[in-house]
Protein backbone atom coordinates (compact mmCIF):
# COMPACT_ATOMS: atom_id res chain seq x y z
CA UNK A 1 0.00 0.00 0.00
CA UNK A 2 1.52 3.93 -0.62
CA UNK A 3 0.41 6.14 1.76
CA UNK A 4 1.12 9.84 0.46
CA UNK A 5 0.41 12.68 3.33
CA UNK A 6 0.25 15.11 0.40
CA UNK A 7 -1.25 14.29 -3.12
CA UNK A 8 0.48 14.75 -6.74
CA UNK A 9 -1.78 17.23 -7.94
CA UNK A 10 -1.44 18.20 -11.97
CA UNK A 11 -2.65 22.26 -12.69
CA UNK A 12 -1.44 22.15 -16.62
CA UNK A 13 1.80 21.27 -16.31
CA UNK A 14 2.68 22.49 -12.93
CA UNK A 15 2.80 20.22 -9.64
CA UNK A 16 1.29 21.94 -6.81
CA UNK A 17 1.68 20.00 -3.95
CA UNK A 18 4.94 19.74 -1.47
CA UNK A 19 6.21 16.34 -1.81
CA UNK A 20 5.33 13.91 -4.56
CA UNK A 21 6.79 10.25 -4.58
CA UNK A 22 7.53 10.66 -8.78
CA UNK A 23 9.22 6.20 -8.50
CA UNK A 24 8.51 3.91 -7.53
CA UNK A 25 5.30 4.14 -9.16
CA UNK A 26 2.01 3.55 -6.79
CA UNK A 27 1.66 0.24 -8.00
CA UNK A 28 5.32 -0.74 -7.28
CA UNK A 29 4.14 -1.73 -3.61
CA UNK A 30 5.99 -4.65 -3.80
CA UNK A 31 9.96 -4.67 -3.74
CA UNK A 32 12.05 -8.00 -5.36
CA UNK A 33 15.44 -6.43 -4.52
CA UNK A 34 17.00 -5.31 -1.51
CA UNK A 35 17.98 -1.85 -2.98
CA UNK A 36 15.22 0.80 -4.88
CA UNK A 37 15.85 3.73 -6.57
CA UNK A 38 13.66 6.91 -5.32
CA UNK A 39 13.08 10.09 -7.46
CA UNK A 40 11.02 12.98 -5.84
CA UNK A 41 9.80 15.81 -6.85
CA UNK A 42 9.36 18.72 -3.88
CA UNK A 43 8.25 22.51 -3.52
CA UNK A 44 10.95 24.72 -3.34
CA UNK A 45 9.30 26.99 -0.67
CA UNK A 46 9.61 23.94 2.03
CA UNK A 47 13.66 24.19 1.74
CA UNK A 48 16.61 22.83 -0.02
CA UNK A 49 16.67 19.74 3.36
CA UNK A 50 14.89 16.84 2.65
CA UNK A 51 14.89 14.17 5.68
CA UNK A 52 14.97 10.92 4.85
CA UNK A 53 14.18 8.45 7.03
CA UNK A 54 14.93 4.20 6.34
CA UNK A 55 14.59 1.45 7.83
CA UNK A 56 16.58 -0.72 10.18
CA UNK A 57 16.03 -3.90 11.85
CA UNK A 58 18.29 -5.74 14.72
CA UNK A 59 17.55 -9.36 15.71
CA UNK A 60 19.48 -10.67 18.54
CA UNK A 61 20.32 -12.45 22.10
CA UNK A 62 21.56 -10.95 24.76
CA UNK A 63 23.03 -13.05 27.30
CA UNK A 64 21.98 -12.14 30.69
CA UNK A 65 22.90 -15.26 32.77
CA UNK A 66 25.04 -13.66 35.28
CA UNK A 67 24.40 -10.51 37.70
CA UNK A 68 27.26 -8.21 35.65
CA UNK A 69 25.46 -9.16 32.31
CA UNK A 70 22.10 -7.93 33.61
CA UNK A 71 23.75 -4.73 35.51
CA UNK A 72 25.50 -4.01 31.91
CA UNK A 73 22.14 -4.58 29.63
CA UNK A 74 21.04 -1.21 29.25
CA UNK A 75 24.36 -0.39 27.95
CA UNK A 76 24.37 -3.30 25.91
CA UNK A 77 20.89 -2.40 24.53
CA UNK A 78 22.15 1.38 23.68
CA UNK A 79 24.75 -0.33 21.26
CA UNK A 80 22.31 -2.32 19.35
CA UNK A 81 20.57 1.28 17.89
CA UNK A 82 22.28 2.78 14.86
CA UNK A 83 23.17 6.23 15.33
CA UNK A 84 21.03 9.23 14.04
CA UNK A 85 18.08 6.91 14.31
CA UNK A 86 14.59 6.64 16.23
CA UNK A 87 12.46 3.12 17.29
CA UNK A 88 9.49 2.23 15.71
CA UNK A 89 9.35 -1.21 17.70
CA UNK A 90 10.94 -3.51 20.37
CA UNK A 91 10.00 -6.88 21.52
CA UNK A 92 11.62 -9.17 23.81
CA UNK A 93 11.22 -12.60 24.32
CA UNK A 94 12.51 -13.58 27.94
CA UNK A 95 14.49 -17.16 27.72
CA UNK A 96 14.32 -19.28 31.38
CA UNK A 97 16.13 -22.80 32.21
CA UNK A 98 12.10 -24.15 31.38
CA UNK A 99 11.35 -22.31 28.10
CA UNK A 100 11.02 -18.77 26.33
CA UNK A 101 8.28 -16.17 27.37
CA UNK A 102 5.38 -14.77 25.89
CA UNK A 103 6.60 -12.18 23.69
CA UNK A 104 6.58 -8.51 24.85
CA UNK A 105 6.24 -5.48 22.48
CA UNK A 106 5.95 -1.43 22.67
CA UNK A 107 5.31 0.38 19.02
CA UNK A 108 6.02 3.74 18.49
CA UNK A 109 4.66 6.46 15.27
CA UNK A 110 7.11 7.85 13.41
CA UNK A 111 6.76 11.65 14.10
CA UNK A 112 6.93 10.88 18.28
CA UNK A 113 11.11 10.68 17.31
CA UNK A 114 11.68 7.81 19.82
CA UNK A 115 15.53 8.29 20.26
CA UNK A 116 17.36 6.62 23.34
CA UNK A 117 16.92 9.83 25.82
CA UNK A 118 13.05 8.77 25.67
CA UNK A 119 13.25 5.42 26.04
CA UNK A 120 14.70 5.75 29.58
CA UNK A 121 11.88 7.83 30.58
CA UNK A 122 9.19 5.54 29.28
CA UNK A 123 7.70 3.82 32.13
CA UNK A 124 6.48 1.17 30.55
CA UNK A 125 9.74 0.43 28.73
CA UNK A 126 11.82 0.72 32.17
CA UNK A 127 9.61 -1.91 33.63
CA UNK A 128 9.94 -4.11 30.40
CA UNK A 129 14.19 -3.66 31.49
CA UNK A 130 13.95 -4.29 34.93
CA UNK A 131 11.91 -7.70 33.94
CA UNK A 132 14.80 -8.79 32.08
CA UNK A 133 17.52 -7.83 35.40
CA UNK A 134 15.12 -10.79 36.91
CA UNK A 135 17.04 -13.69 38.72
CA UNK A 136 15.54 -16.04 36.46
CA UNK A 137 16.32 -14.60 32.88
CA UNK A 138 19.25 -16.17 31.25
CA UNK A 139 19.09 -14.17 27.93
CA UNK A 140 16.60 -12.24 26.04
CA UNK A 141 15.64 -12.53 22.39
CA UNK A 142 15.67 -8.74 20.94
CA UNK A 143 13.98 -7.95 17.60
CA UNK A 144 13.63 -4.30 17.00
CA UNK A 145 12.79 -1.78 14.11
CA UNK A 146 12.84 1.68 13.70
CA UNK A 147 14.64 4.17 11.00
CA UNK A 148 17.63 5.78 9.98
CA UNK A 149 17.88 9.63 9.19
CA UNK A 150 19.84 11.36 6.48
CA UNK A 151 19.62 15.02 5.13
CA UNK A 152 19.42 15.68 1.81
CA UNK A 153 19.79 18.65 -0.29
CA UNK A 154 18.50 18.70 -4.25
CA UNK A 155 21.01 18.35 -7.00
CA UNK A 156 18.29 18.82 -10.41
CA UNK A 157 15.69 21.09 -11.45
CA UNK A 158 12.14 19.74 -11.96
CA UNK A 159 12.01 19.72 -15.67
CA UNK A 160 7.90 19.93 -15.02
CA UNK A 161 8.12 22.83 -12.82
CA UNK A 162 10.62 25.92 -12.21
CA UNK A 163 9.23 25.96 -8.35
CA UNK A 164 10.38 22.43 -7.48
CA UNK A 165 13.44 20.19 -6.92
CA UNK A 166 14.29 16.75 -7.82
CA UNK A 167 15.93 14.25 -5.53
CA UNK A 168 17.02 10.88 -7.00
CA UNK A 169 18.47 8.60 -4.31
CA UNK A 170 18.86 5.05 -3.30
CA UNK A 171 17.54 2.94 -0.52
CA UNK A 172 18.13 -0.06 1.00
CA UNK A 173 15.41 -2.17 1.78
CA UNK A 174 15.00 -4.90 5.17
CA UNK A 175 12.65 -7.56 4.64
CA UNK A 176 8.82 -7.69 4.94
CA UNK A 177 7.01 -4.25 5.57
CA UNK A 178 9.16 -0.62 5.05
CA UNK A 179 7.77 2.60 6.22
CA UNK A 180 10.28 5.43 4.40
CA UNK A 181 9.37 9.06 5.11
CA UNK A 182 10.25 12.00 3.30
CA UNK A 183 9.79 14.97 5.49
CA UNK A 184 10.73 18.19 3.67
CA UNK A 185 12.52 20.74 5.68
CA UNK A 186 13.04 18.20 8.74
CA UNK A 187 9.39 18.51 9.71
CA UNK A 188 8.37 14.93 10.07
CA UNK A 189 4.60 15.98 10.90
CA UNK A 190 4.46 16.79 7.09
CA UNK A 191 6.05 13.73 5.73
CA UNK A 192 5.29 12.15 2.95
CA UNK A 193 5.22 8.06 3.25
CA UNK A 194 5.98 5.22 0.77
CA UNK A 195 5.44 1.99 2.56
CA UNK A 196 6.73 -0.90 0.19
CA UNK A 197 6.71 -4.65 0.92
CA UNK A 198 9.92 -6.20 0.23
CA UNK A 199 9.53 -9.77 -0.62
CA UNK A 200 11.17 -12.96 -1.64
CA UNK A 201 8.88 -13.90 -4.18
CA UNK A 202 10.56 -14.75 -7.75
CA UNK A 203 8.92 -12.57 -10.49
CA UNK A 204 10.61 -11.44 -13.71
CA UNK A 205 11.08 -7.72 -14.05
CA UNK A 206 9.08 -7.60 -17.30
CA UNK A 207 5.67 -9.21 -15.80
CA UNK A 208 5.93 -6.54 -12.46
CA UNK A 209 3.12 -3.95 -11.97
CA UNK A 210 4.65 -1.09 -13.32
CA UNK A 211 8.12 -0.63 -15.08
CA UNK A 212 9.85 2.72 -15.42
CA UNK A 213 11.78 2.35 -18.03
CA UNK A 214 9.79 3.34 -21.16
CA UNK A 215 6.87 5.26 -19.27
CA UNK A 216 5.77 9.03 -19.65
CA UNK A 217 7.84 9.87 -16.64
CA UNK A 218 11.37 8.29 -18.01
CA UNK A 219 10.32 10.85 -20.71
CA UNK A 220 11.58 13.56 -18.86
CA UNK A 221 14.71 12.07 -18.24
CA UNK A 222 16.14 12.24 -21.89
CA UNK A 223 16.63 15.85 -21.86
CA UNK A 224 19.94 14.71 -19.99
CA UNK A 225 20.28 10.78 -19.84
CA UNK A 226 20.92 9.48 -23.42
CA UNK A 227 20.02 5.66 -24.33
CA UNK A 228 16.73 5.91 -22.42
CA UNK A 229 14.09 3.82 -24.59
CA UNK A 230 11.45 6.67 -23.93
CA UNK A 231 13.82 8.15 -26.63
CA UNK A 232 13.49 5.94 -29.48
CA UNK A 233 9.75 4.68 -28.19
CA UNK A 234 11.45 2.07 -26.39
CA UNK A 235 12.91 0.01 -29.50
CA UNK A 236 16.53 0.09 -27.71
CA UNK A 237 18.35 1.13 -24.57
CA UNK A 238 22.36 1.74 -24.55
CA UNK A 239 22.28 3.40 -21.70
CA UNK A 240 24.88 2.59 -18.71
CA UNK A 241 22.40 1.16 -16.00
CA UNK A 242 24.95 2.20 -12.85
CA UNK A 243 24.60 5.79 -13.26
CA UNK A 244 21.06 5.99 -11.69
CA UNK A 245 21.26 1.78 -9.96
CA UNK A 246 22.98 2.78 -6.90
CA UNK A 247 21.32 1.33 -4.65
CA UNK A 248 22.46 -2.03 -5.85
CA UNK A 249 25.58 -1.18 -4.40
CA UNK A 250 24.98 -0.10 -0.95
CA UNK A 251 25.01 -3.79 0.67
CA UNK A 252 27.56 -5.27 2.29
CA UNK A 253 27.71 -7.86 -0.24
CA UNK A 254 27.41 -7.61 -4.16
CA UNK A 255 26.68 -10.03 -6.70
CA UNK A 256 29.63 -9.73 -9.08
CA UNK A 257 28.39 -8.78 -12.28
CA UNK A 258 26.83 -5.85 -10.25
CA UNK A 259 30.63 -4.74 -8.70
CA UNK A 260 31.86 -5.09 -12.28
CA UNK A 261 28.64 -3.31 -13.66
CA UNK A 262 28.20 -5.39 -16.11
CA UNK A 263 24.27 -5.82 -15.95
CA UNK A 264 24.33 -7.19 -19.78
CA UNK A 265 25.33 -10.69 -17.94
CA UNK A 266 22.17 -11.28 -16.87
CA UNK A 267 19.59 -8.63 -18.26
CA UNK A 268 18.83 -7.35 -21.58
CA UNK A 269 16.54 -5.08 -23.23
CA UNK A 270 13.17 -6.75 -24.78
CA UNK A 271 12.09 -4.43 -27.54
CA UNK A 272 8.98 -6.84 -28.08
CA UNK A 273 8.16 -6.18 -24.38
CA UNK A 274 9.55 -2.85 -24.12
CA UNK A 275 11.17 -4.18 -20.76
CA UNK A 276 14.00 -5.26 -19.22
CA UNK A 277 14.79 -8.47 -19.09
CA UNK A 278 16.34 -11.48 -18.29
CA UNK A 279 15.87 -13.61 -21.28
CA UNK A 280 17.10 -17.01 -20.36
CA UNK A 281 15.25 -17.32 -17.41
CA UNK A 282 15.87 -18.77 -13.90
CA UNK A 283 17.90 -20.93 -13.13
CA UNK A 284 19.49 -20.91 -16.89
CA UNK A 285 20.55 -16.82 -15.86
CA UNK A 286 22.74 -18.45 -13.08
CA UNK A 287 24.29 -22.10 -14.56
CA UNK A 288 27.10 -20.20 -16.70
CA UNK A 289 28.84 -19.40 -12.99
CA UNK A 290 27.10 -21.54 -10.43
CA UNK A 291 26.80 -25.20 -12.71
CA UNK A 292 28.29 -26.87 -9.53
CA UNK A 293 25.06 -25.74 -7.42
CA UNK A 294 22.89 -26.37 -10.14
CA UNK A 295 24.29 -29.98 -10.79
CA UNK A 296 23.90 -30.85 -7.16
CA UNK A 297 20.26 -29.64 -7.14
CA UNK A 298 19.13 -31.51 -9.97
CA UNK A 299 20.73 -34.90 -8.93
CA UNK A 300 19.98 -35.08 -5.37
CA UNK A 301 18.41 -37.81 -3.73
CA UNK A 302 16.24 -35.52 -1.61
CA UNK A 303 15.04 -32.69 -3.52
CA UNK A 304 14.32 -29.03 -2.11
CA UNK A 305 11.09 -28.08 -4.07
CA UNK A 306 12.23 -24.18 -4.23
CA UNK A 307 16.07 -24.89 -5.00
CA UNK A 308 15.86 -24.25 -8.43
CA UNK A 309 13.89 -20.89 -8.01
CA UNK A 310 17.27 -18.93 -7.00
CA UNK A 311 15.73 -15.90 -6.62
CA UNK A 312 13.11 -16.85 -3.92
CA UNK A 313 16.09 -16.68 -1.40
CA UNK A 314 18.84 -15.29 -2.58
CA UNK A 315 19.32 -11.32 -4.47
CA UNK A 316 20.81 -11.23 -8.00
CA UNK A 317 22.23 -7.82 -7.27
CA UNK A 318 23.62 -7.41 -3.20
CA UNK A 319 22.76 -8.57 0.10
CA UNK A 320 23.84 -7.54 3.64
CA UNK A 321 24.41 -11.37 4.41
CA UNK A 322 26.18 -14.28 2.91
CA UNK A 323 25.72 -16.13 -0.03
CA UNK A 324 23.48 -13.14 -1.28
CA UNK A 325 20.64 -14.44 1.11
CA UNK A 326 17.19 -12.38 0.80
CA UNK A 327 16.89 -12.80 4.47
CA UNK A 328 18.69 -14.38 7.33
CA UNK A 329 18.65 -18.10 6.95
CA UNK A 330 16.22 -19.20 9.81
CA UNK A 331 13.68 -16.34 8.58
CA UNK A 332 13.82 -18.03 5.16
CA UNK A 333 13.11 -21.09 5.89
CA UNK A 334 10.30 -20.52 8.35
CA UNK A 335 8.67 -18.61 5.48
CA UNK A 336 7.52 -22.30 4.47
CA UNK A 337 8.16 -24.02 7.47
CA UNK A 338 6.32 -22.40 10.54
CA UNK A 339 6.77 -23.41 13.93
CA UNK A 340 10.39 -24.25 13.84
CA UNK A 341 11.92 -20.79 15.37
CA UNK A 342 12.34 -22.06 18.65
CA UNK A 343 13.27 -25.40 20.52
CA UNK A 344 14.05 -28.04 17.39
CA UNK A 345 14.35 -30.76 16.98
CA UNK A 346 13.76 -31.00 21.00
CA UNK A 347 12.74 -28.66 23.33
CA UNK A 348 15.16 -25.92 24.79
CA UNK A 349 17.53 -26.58 21.49
CA UNK A 350 19.06 -24.10 19.97
CA UNK A 351 18.03 -23.44 16.52
CA UNK A 352 19.95 -19.81 16.33
CA UNK A 353 22.33 -17.22 18.73
CA UNK A 354 24.91 -20.35 19.61
CA UNK A 355 27.94 -20.60 17.40
CA UNK A 356 29.13 -24.36 15.74
CA UNK A 357 32.64 -25.20 16.82
CA UNK A 358 33.43 -27.01 13.81
CA UNK A 359 32.36 -24.18 11.42
CA UNK A 360 32.94 -20.97 13.72
CA UNK A 361 29.23 -19.79 12.11
CA UNK A 362 26.46 -19.71 14.68
CA UNK A 363 23.95 -22.32 13.88
CA UNK A 364 21.27 -22.09 11.82
CA UNK A 365 18.49 -24.14 9.80
CA UNK A 366 21.39 -25.04 7.46
CA UNK A 367 23.48 -26.15 9.97
CA UNK A 368 21.26 -29.32 9.92
CA UNK A 369 19.66 -29.16 6.58
CA UNK A 370 20.94 -28.91 3.07
CA UNK A 371 18.86 -25.66 1.46
CA UNK A 372 19.96 -27.17 -2.27
CA UNK A 373 18.93 -30.52 -1.89
CA UNK A 374 20.94 -33.39 -0.72
CA UNK A 375 21.13 -37.57 0.06
CA UNK A 376 19.26 -38.09 2.97
CA UNK A 377 15.39 -37.93 4.18
CA UNK A 378 14.65 -34.22 4.88
CA UNK A 379 17.23 -32.29 3.44
CA UNK A 380 19.31 -33.80 6.35
CA UNK A 381 23.19 -33.61 5.98
CA UNK A 382 23.56 -36.84 7.90
CA UNK A 383 21.35 -39.95 7.88
CA UNK A 384 17.92 -39.62 10.23
CA UNK A 385 19.73 -41.22 13.09
CA UNK A 386 19.87 -38.92 16.02
CA UNK A 387 23.13 -40.28 17.06
CA UNK A 388 25.14 -38.99 13.86
CA UNK A 389 23.13 -35.67 13.22
CA UNK A 390 23.87 -34.81 17.14
CA UNK A 391 27.36 -35.84 16.49
CA UNK A 392 27.79 -33.17 14.48
CA UNK A 393 28.21 -30.40 16.89
CA UNK A 394 28.23 -33.30 20.20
Amino acid sequence: MIVLLSQLIFTGDTLVDGTSVLAPFPADSVSYETGRLFILSVARESGDDLLVSTQWEVYTQVDLSTKALKEEFPKTFVMLLPPSSTLQSVTFVQRYFRGYSVPESLAYAYPDTVRLASLWVDPTFVGMVKQLQGVDVLSVIIAMKGWKDTTLTPVYDDPVADNRSLYKFPVQLIPGVNEIHFAPGGVREKATTFTTRYDHGSVPPAERASRFHNSELEQGCTTCHEGLPSADGGATMTADCSTCHKEHSLADYIHGPVEMKECATCHSWSAEKKAVVVEAGIPATCEPCHADKLAAIDSAAAPHAVASECMTCHSAHSSDRKHLLKDDTNKLCAGCHEGFELNHPVGRHPVRFKTVAATGEEISCASCHNPHGGTHPKLLMASNKAAEICAQCH
